[in-house]
């Protein structure tokens, strides 16, 4: 075995060496539905073990090379917590019920926790027992959790904490999932599930959020599993603005049913390392999904956005549309891989990607597929990467605008039409702010 591999062999043991010490004290232990899952996960991640650019959805992305060694499973949060502004909430003036989670673990604060809407119910997969739901049970573990998202499978196996959320209405306002991961004083990998069920006819804004602080090394290892029913409606934004020594990672898993629609709007701008690995299944007639994400990078950034839309079901239609802006000695990856099945007639798909490279050293990669194996179908894709249009930045330039305003004003024309009209202005404000901020720092990187 070369020395690459027994290297890589010894990080995938932490993962086994966790599962084999501490499994009997993971939340939920004994749960005959649970347990089964979790050995059925971790056999999916042994097949693979910590992803590297052997794996074929990972040629762009080695994890593994990254990964420290001697990282500690992360527990709950005892301490103080810190008031710095690394720590704030992006979204604090934007109302709506919050639950935070701090290294993965649902935290309820010392006050008594206000009363959720009736329309939500929420379970703390950090402290499953006997009284878990039914629905809880029927849903959790099986998506994000398999062969085809590795990392998934062992945040199923090795989960910790995490959060489960039903939606049997209509939410009034959003509803914040906040991730926050404070200084550490040693590196950590963090283990933890969200779920996200909507009933039938049942519809919901989910603002999700990752910020924090630190120089040690954290694995954010985080699944997310959502089923939206027939009718239901979700709009998602997500927002991953990690410390910079960061390896951020999550495995998305979703399942629609009849005219069901996912909107979904990824921001990641933030990590040393970022991945999101995103599976949506399109899995009866009706069933529409619209993914945007846009990636805002420099230094030595990596930030990996990877898809498979997967059209199950007759008359369904997706839209993709990825763009970023790469600085410094920064790489962005983008991949979609969108499936027609057998029978999938009617089918309406498209993808594209695009990404702005602000110095000579920044990197993107782009691989849209399509497998196709039904007709009468509408499928498209397309890809773009280059510089800032030159004879725009002269024109600019011309008129009097410095050279550091003039890029950002083309830039935000560029990222214009994935940011706007999406879910609320205060919710775009928000967004602009941080996307501006990442602007800057990449000015001073490229």
């Amino acid at each position: 075995m070369s020395e690459a591999a027994l290297r890589d062999d010894h990080k995938t043991g932490l993962f086994h060496k966790d599962f084999a010490a501490n499994g009997a004290d993971l939340p939920g232990v004994g749960l005959d539905w649970l347990d089964a899952r979790r050995g059925e996960a971790m056999k999916a991640f042994a097949k693979t073990g910590i992803p590297t650019r052997r794996v074929e959805a990972w040629k762009y992305t080695d994890l593994a090379a990254v990964l420290q060694s001697d990282l500690e499973p992360a527990t709950p949060f005892r301490g103080h917590v810190a008031k710095s502004a690394a720590l704030a909430d992006p979204f604090a003036g934007v109302s709506g019920p919050r639950l935070v989670l701090f290294n993965g673990f649902l935290y309820r604060g010392p006050d008594k926790a206000p009363k959720e809407p009736e329309e939500l119910e929420i379970i703390d997969l950090g402290c499953l027992g006997r009284e878990t739901p039914d629905w809880v049970k029927e849903n959790l573990g099986k998506s994000a959790s398999g062969a085809d998202q590795t990392l998934g499978a062992a945040s199923l196996a090795l989960m910790r904490g995490g959060v489960a959320v039903r939606v049997s209405g209509t939410s009034p306002a959003p509803l914040h999932l906040t991730f926050v991961n404070p200084a550490r004083g040693t590196g950590l990998m963090s283990q933890s599930r969200v779920l996200i069920v909507l009933e039938e006819d049942a519809s919901l804004d989910l603002i999700e959020t990752h910020v924090g602080e630190g120089e040690e090394q954290l694995l954010v290892n985080l699944g997310i599993e959502i089923v939206l029913k027939k009718n239901a409606r979700l709009n998602h934004v997500r927002l991953q603005a990690e410390a910079g020594a960061v390896l951020h990672v999550a495995s998305i898993g979703a399942r629609l049913a009849v005219n069901a629609r996912y909107r979904a709007l990824f921001v990641a701008l933030g990590a040393r390392l970022s991945r999101a690995d995103v599976n949506i299944k399109l899995a009866e007639p009706g069933a529409e999904a619209s993914l945007r994400c846009v990636s805002v990078i420099g230094d030595t950034a990596h930030a990996d956005v990877t898809t498979v839309m997967d059209h199950a079901a007759p008359h369904t239609l997706s839209r993709q549309l990825f763009k970023s802006v790469v600085g410094g000695g920064a790489r962005s990856v983008s991949q979609g891989r969108v499936t027609i099945r057998e029978g999938a007639v009617k089918s309406d798909s498209h993808q594209l990607f695009k990404a702005v490279l602000l110095g000579l050293r920044a990197e993107a990669d782009a691989k849209p597929e399509l497998e196709i194996f039904a007709d009468d179908v509408v499928c498209g894709h397309g890809t773009a990467i280059g510089a800032l249009d030159a004879d725009a930045m002269f024109y600019l330039r011309a008129r009097g605008l410095p050279e550091a305003e003039a890029r950002s004003l083309l830039v935000r024309a560029f990222l214009m039409d994935v940011i706007e009209d999406f879910i609320d202005p205060a919710v775009n404000d928000v967004l602009w702010q941080y996307i501006d901020k990442a602007l800057s720092a990449i000015g001073d990187t490229a």
